[in-house]
């Protein structure tokens, strides 16, 4: 799935559903998750406080629309691997919880699959 397909999916969602889960207390684990692994990517600490900063950056979309995949490296997508990994870590049980959150998480997922072709070599 293309970067830009996705984050047109999320720039489309009702923003009163990104404020609900900026608003949350104790997220559910799987979206703290999600949130976290973005953290990890963005080179930020992977905490709630630093995720509800995430979700009120009016330039969330521009930030990970021009996200240099090239930046990973080995050893951050080691500790993506940690939650991408998970069981629980899917689409469609994000998607029941929250689908700004959902969106989130596809494009972890993609920026880790190129984030592996590039160290593989098969992507420059």
């Amino acid at each position: 799935m293309k970067i830009n397909t996705i984050l047109d999916e999320f720039k489309s969602i009702d923003k009163l559903k990104i404020t609900e889960t900026k608003a949350l207390a104790n997220p559910p684990m799987i979206i703290a998750y999600v949130l976290e692994s973005v953290l990890i990517l963005l080179r930020k600490e992977p905490s709630f406080s630093q995720a509800r900063r995430l979700l009120a950056d009016p330039n969330l979309i521009e930030t990970l629309q021009n996200f240099d995949v090239q930046s990973v490296d080995k050893l951050t997508l080691k500790k993506l691997k940690i939650y991408t990994t998970m069981d629980s870590y899917k689409y469609e049980s994000v998607a029941e919880l929250s689908q700004p959150i959902a969106c989130l998480l596809k494009w972890v997922k993609e920026i880790e699959k190129m984030a592996e072709l590039v160290h593989n070599g098969q992507l420059k």
